[in-house]
């Protein structure tokens, strides 16, 4: 079987070697010591994931991954970002920028490759069952992407319903709650809980960066009962407040 290929970005040369010794045996390593070289290696080649550090002079990671990201032949690949920064700040703008995994040096490299061999294979599950959805289905334009895009439309539309859950965007999809469930979990390695928690604490990041509202008011216009409940959800995920993350923006 053909190797996949993962091209791996940072502009130190050790880290470069260290990412193709743990990764060759597997394989195809490509590397780029730069984000430009990055996007050049990704024209030249067809890519199945890309490894890239956050600090790098010129293209830097989130630039390097918001390009893929928004480009429509690259979107598809998964993208790990590694960075010594452990600021909340970071892990939100990798968030923001569409990063599948976010890890932070010195990281694992045990982890490192689990994860690589993890998002890898949902991956391959999201195609195969793309396969299998277009050979039993008239309906192409229903894919991954349409679907997930969908999916997100109704959350944002009705992210301030404290009730948006399961059964919810069930019934707007006009699907069972066990074919939703399905559905999602074989296109993403997230429950529908956890893909609307995210767009939950991305619509309030978003807002507590315009810096007009007051937490109360962007726990509601989130979609939280209470400010309490979007509290402990803010640090469950971000590692401290809402009102914490605001005073240190200032």
């Amino acid at each position: 079987m053909e190797k996949q290929t993962i091209l791996v970005v940072d502009d130190e040369k050790l880290v470069l070697e260290l990412l193709t010794d743990l990764l060759e045996t597997e394989f195809e390593v490509i590397a780029a010591d730069n984000g430009e070289q990055a996007i050049q290696q990704l024209k030249r080649h067809p890519v199945s994931m890309v490894i890239s550090d956050v600090a790098m002079p010129g293209v830097d990671g989130y630039e390097l991954c918001g390009f893929i990201k928004r480009t429509g032949s690259l979107s598809h690949i998964p993208v790990i970002l590694l960075t010594a920064k452990t600021e909340l700040e970071s892990k939100i703008q990798g968030l923001h920028g569409g990063a599948d995994v976010y890890l932070e040096k010195p990281f694992s490299p045990d982890f490192l490759k689990a994860q690589v061999i993890s998002t890898l294979q949902n991956r391959t599950r999201v195609q195969d069952y793309l396969i299998l959805e277009k050979q039993n289905s008239d309906a192409e334009e229903n894919g991954e992407k349409s679907f997930i895009s969908q999916l997100h439309l109704i959350i944002d539309e009705y992210i301030t319903d404290p009730l948006l859950d399961l059964e919810f965007l069930a019934k707007h999809l006009h699907m069972s709650r066990a074919s939703l469930y399905r559905k999602i979990k074989a296109l993403t390695p997230l429950t529908p809980y956890e893909i609307v928690e995210q767009r939950r604490l991305r619509r309030a990041t978003d807002l507590i960066q315009k810096s007009q509202y007051k937490m109360n008011e962007i726990a509601i216009m989130s979609g939280y009962n209470s400010a309490s409940q979007f509290t402990k959800s803010f640090k469950r995920q971000f590692g401290q407040s809402p009102l914490h993350y605001s005073r240190n923006r200032k």
